[in-house]
């Protein structure tokens, strides 16, 4: 079997690579972070701490394509120059993968 190398752009179908706390693709597996029955992923023990002392910050984010709240352990993930972005639906990432500045914010780097 070869080894799992999630994308620096492209869906990312393996949760346990992508560190829920700082939104980013990771190389290896990250450190699962347990919390209401859910599994969460970090990339080191300053995250448990995070996930700790904010755990709404760090398990929630917003579906770019939707604008609805979506829980970061369920989520489809894509990732753009190993940034990772939420999503309710296959459907909703497929769109953003399509056309990522369309629903970027401003502020943000879209390279």
């Amino acid at each position: 079997l070869a080894e799992y190398r999630p994308p620096s752009t492209g869906n990312v179908d393996r949760k346990e690579y992508v560190c829920m706390m700082q939104d980013m693709v990771m190389l290896k597996k990250g450190i699962a972070l347990k919390r209401d029955d859910r599994i969460y992923w970090g990339c080191c023990e300053m995250c448990k701490a995070k996930m700790k002392q904010e755990p709404e910050k760090y398990t929630q984010a917003v579906d770019l394509v939707t604008k609805k709240p979506v829980d970061k352990s369920a989520a489809f993930i894509y990732a753009l120059d190993g940034a990772a972005f939420y999503f309710e639906t296959k459907a909703s990432r497929a769109s953003f993968a399509k056309a990522p500045a369309k629903y970027l914010p401003s502020e943000a780097p879209a390279n």
